[in-house]
């Protein structure tokens, strides 16, 4: 460990000896910081990769017939998810009729897009139903679309609080005339 030299004192009359520096064995300490290295290794817990969870309905194989619930378009938003990083976004209005005209614009990916229709679309929720959570985000990605494109939306649906959406195949007609109009493939 730590060592130190004192000569012994000769007589009265004796030279003064020479101080001696002390000499301190480092070796422990080593040891000691291989111990708390390897101590924190074991007792630290990594950080676990985080998943978002979608859940999915269970598919019933009795059922000739499925039933789907019945949302009034009013309440809802439909995302088309198309490629060169565009949403297209419409709103239905509840009867489709052929005077009836459907509200349509794209946007892009970022907080002053897609974000900003969210917010506007919970708005009018509120304003017309009482309740923004009534929004149901319809969520339709065309083949063109990467799958960062879904998981932007995905996350912009728990920044803004949505807590009613659903990733669904664009397949009825205003789907199609949208996906005609942008010039992107439905199928």
């Amino acid at each position: 460990m730590a060592e130190m030299n004192i000569p012994e004192k000769k007589g009265k009359g004796g030279k003064r000896s020479k101080k001696m520096s002390t000499r301190v064995d480092l070796t422990p300490m080593v040891d000691l910081g291989f111990l708390l290295i390897t101590f924190f290794m074991l007792a630290t817990t990594m950080n676990k990769p985080k998943t978002m969870e979608i859940n999915k309905p269970v598919e019933d194989e009795k059922k000739d017939e499925k039933e789907v619930p019945k949302i009034k378009l009013s309440k809802t938003l439909n995302l088309m998810l198309g490629d060169n990083n565009k949403v297209y976004w419409y709103v239905a209005p509840d009867e489709v009729t052929s005077s009836a005209s459907v509200e349509m614009d794209s946007v892009d990916y970022s907080s002053n897009g897609v974000r900003q229709v969210i917010k506007r679309r919970q708005k009018e929720v509120q304003e017309q139903w009482g309740n923004k959570e009534e929004l149901f985000v319809m969520i339709k990605p065309l083949p063109g679309s990467k799958l960062k494109n879904t998981v932007d939306v995905l996350d912009e649906m728990t920044i803004n609080g949505v807590t009613k959406y659903a990733i669904l195949p664009p397949r009825d007609q205003i789907d199609s005339l949208v996906a005609i109009q942008v010039g992107q493939k439905r199928k």
